[in-house]
């Protein structure tokens, strides 16, 4: 008799995030910047990842060219997603708009995609709960706090159920 049957070892996972000799220069000529790279990296489905360097090293570069913002000077990014959303973006500076709503910020990746304003409107009052910011749903940014308008960025991005979530110097969550 031989030796019994050992089934093979499951494949890896498609990586959700990779990137491979990934580059980004700014400028032109003589007065350009290497922003990143080279870079070789890759985000496995359910990994949470950080990136921790000093200012100035290509985190937030990285985080726009893997959210589809910036394209690289160099290299492949790839975003492996199952859905429509695959990510969003929670930024350093908020990029909340002053002159809508609280609730029509969260709500603001809902309207983008189209969806119904009802479902929109409900998700957005949900996640302004979840936030603790329901009682400012009609305020406008300039009435907020730094950390509530943070809280609005990041309500904005959960709000749409994206696979992967690009955090660039957000504060804890609530």
């Amino acid at each position: 008799m031989g030796q019994p049957h050992q089934p093979h070892p499951p494949h890896p996972p498609h990586p959700k995030l990779s990137a491979r000799g990934l580059t980004r220069t700014f400028g032109r000529g003589g007065h350009t910047v290497e922003a990143l790279g080279p870079l070789e990296l890759t985000v496995a489905p359910g990994e949470f990842v950080c990136v921790v360097g000093p200012s100035g090293c290509g985190k937030s570069t990285l985080l726009r060219i893997a959210a589809g913002l910036l394209r690289p000077s160099t290299g492949t990014p790839a975003i492996q997603t199952s859905s429509p959303r695959p990510a969003a973006m929670i930024f350093q500076d908020y990029g909340i708009y002053d002159g809508k709503t609280v609730q029509a910020n969260v709500r603001f990746g809902l309207d983008v995609q189209r969806v119904p304003r009802r479902e929109a409107n409900a998700r957005a009052a949900d996640w302004l709960t979840r936030m603790g910011l329901a009682d400012f749903a009609d305020a406008y940014p300039a009435a907020l706090s730094g950390g509530m308008r943070q809280r609005v960025a990041i309500a904005r991005a959960l709000a749409v159920e994206p696979e992967l979530l690009l955090m660039d110097e957000p504060p804890p969550l609530p």
